[in-house]
């Protein structure tokens, strides 16, 4: 079998076409085996991704920190896991630059890719925790609201269309309910997700998407069913 050897002219043009595309290449762990503007080249590629992962971590850190529906807990553990990654990123940040060897690039991006995953995991959870612990809060308002309605139906027994009222009151009860109880699941599973278990628990986030998409709507069919319930109510004065 005949082994082939690339010119370093060959070799220089396919470490370049790589660059291009932001993959360090695993070959070649000495410098000298690389033309020096393409290793120039894969290291100011490099600093960019983690500059462009900076920003997102800064714009992720600003969302948790600016929810008024987060729970306390969800909070915390959003807050812990930014904290990390934003030092992890800091560290490489400032490591990329005094490389000297192709092997030191793709360590580094390996750790950016492997021990971090700040866009395929890290927003994802900021994002999908946000978004439960959101119908998870508005559901409850609905829900804390309920005895009041209930009260004031109650008065109202003997007017016509009150069967109709309650039953619409129920079925609101029920929507606000379940969109409530699927929530706590959701941000529990999201949030337990790691970077090291990508690409194996994207499947989580996705089905975290569809269930707080279902919570969203019956939050709507909540809110327009205690809508129709509050006008019947409004129109049915309780004589002195």
């Amino acid at each position: 079998m005949k082994i082939r050897y690339l010119a370093p002219a060959v070799l220089a043009v396919a470490l370049t076409a790589v660059a291009s595309l932001g993959f360090v290449p695993a070959a070649a762990a000495d410098p000298t085996t690389t033309n020096p503007a393409t290793f120039a080249q894969l290291q100011a590629t490099l600093e960019a991704q983690l500059a462009a992962r900076q920003v997102q971590l800064t714009k992720l850190t600003a969302a948790v920190s600016a929810s008024t529906t987060l729970s306390a807990s969800d909070a915390a553990a959003l807050q812990s896991s930014l904290s990390a990654e934003t030092s992890n990123i800091d560290a490489l940040v400032a490591s990329v630059p005094t490389e000297t060897t192709i092997a030191e690039l793709r360590a580094d991006q390996q750790a950016m890719f492997r021990d971090n995953r700040v866009f395929a995991v890290m927003t994802p959870q900021v994002n999908l925790t946000i978004a439960a612990d959101t119908v998870d809060a508005n559901a409850g308002k609905i829900l804390a609201g309920d005895p009041t309605i209930e009260a004031a139906l109650t008065a109202r027994q003997s007017d016509d269309g009150y069967a109709r009222a309650a039953g619409l009151f129920a079925e609101s009860t029920a929507h606000a309910t379940v969109a409530q109880s699927a929530m706590t699941s959701q941000s529990a599973t999201v949030l337990a997700q790691t970077a090291a278990g990508f690409p194996g628990n994207e499947h989580f986030f996705v089905q975290a998407r569809i269930e707080i998409l279902r919570g969203r709507i019956d939050l709507i069919r909540a809110r327009a069913d205690l809508g129709l319930v509050e006008r019947w109510i409004n129109r049915h004065p309780v004589a002195p």
